[in-house]
């Protein structure tokens, strides 16, 4: 691939996997070490960009799908086709048709839960995880998810309004450049503080960050005025779902090294009690190879974009840890 710009070096494909058609962005050598991002909501491949020209660059590759019911991959119609075990099913099955056996993980905002379930299901698949913005969420016993949510913040929480059948159509009246770019820089923090209503009805000139463009922008917007925000939606619509189906995974523990990342201006970082469990022992106990716990001084949630260097660096300072493989090195020789 040519090496102009990032952008440039980024090759494109579908996989069949898991029963699913699957749009993958890759990047650097076939044959270096693989590192799978997996995006959060309301994103894409895209937000790793900057990772990806990082990593590869150093060696790696990279590999970034658009996740079940996002951009180019399939949206099965099916709510209850978005549990835990389909998204991971992916990604495992992603990996198998790219021959790849062990590999790097790297998650944000819903692709760290995909990532720590994926860790907690198959660790024999990952080598190492770099977790952003969502810590570990261990199941509770008596607490359903959205009961929690709806005592916590009241039912006009955006994941209790997501629940609602149908609740996709509402983003179809949206602009969705000013959509993206409300959502992506608000000062509260990314899809935590999402409030159609307050996003509609605001009418406050957006001057985009230094660290998005206006391309940037178009590119989420163009997709997913094809996609819609029905694949998105249903991850949350699967939260009680999941619930119940990890219940034999009560009290079990993510056995993979670990590194843990979040802005403090991230609303993620401040739900009731996520501090303390980080902070506090409660992180470490349920993830024992838990390493590094990195809190970015006024970062906020899209924090692989906002700081893109500072975050690729710290992905590479932990993954080139694990990553020399003596007989790799004999074989260039």
């Amino acid at each position: 691939a040519a090496q102009g710009g990032a952008a440039a070096a980024i090759r494109h494909r579908t996989v069949e996997a898991n029963g699913i058609a699957m749009h993958v962005a890759e990047s650097g050598p076939e044959d270096g070490p693989a590192v799978l991002f997996l995006h959060g909501f309301p994103e894409l491949w895209y937000s790793w960009r900057h990772q990806m020209a990082h990593l590869a660059a150093r060696g790696y590759r990279c590999v970034a799908p658009d996740l079940r019911g996002y951009g180019g991959t399939e949206a099965p119609a099916d709510v209850a086709s978005y549990t835990a075990f389909h998204v991971v099913g992916d990604a495992v099955a992603l990996l198998d048709a790219l021959g790849i056996g062990k590999v790097f993980v790297v998650g944000h905002d819903w692709g760290a839960i995909v990532s720590w379930n994926l860790c907690l299901l198959r660790p024999d698949r990952v080598r190492a995880l770099v977790n952003l913005s969502v810590a570990f969420n261990p199941r509770h016993p008596s607490a359903k998810p959205l009961d929690y949510f709806r005592r916590a913040y009241g039912d006009d929480y955006y994941v209790c309004k997501f629940q609602e059948p149908g609740y996709e159509a509402q983003f179809a009246s949206l602009d969705l450049k000013r959509f993206f770019k409300m959502a992506i820089t608000v000062e509260t923090t990314g899809s935590s503080a999402m409030s159609l209503q307050k996003m509609q009805s605001s009418n406050k000139q957006i001057t985009l960050p230094s660290w998005l463009s206006e391309e940037d922008v178009s590119y989420l917007a163009s997709v997913y005025a094809k996609t819609g925000f029905a694949g998105g939606l249903n991850y949350y619509r699967c939260l009680d779902l999941n619930w119940e189906l990890m219940a034999p995974w009560t009290g079990a523990k993510v056995q993979v090294p670990t590194k843990f990342i979040v802005g403090d201006g991230d609303l993620a970082y401040h739900h009731p009690g996520v501090k303390g469990y980080i902070h506090k022992g409660g992180l470490k106990r349920d993830v024992p190879m838990l390493d590094e716990v990195v809190v970015i001084k006024g970062a906020g949630h899209f924090i692989q974009q906002e700081r893109a260097q500072e975050i690729s660096e710290h992905i590479y300072e932990y993954i080139k840890k694990f990553s020399t493989d003596p007989t790799r090195e004999l074989s260039k020789l």
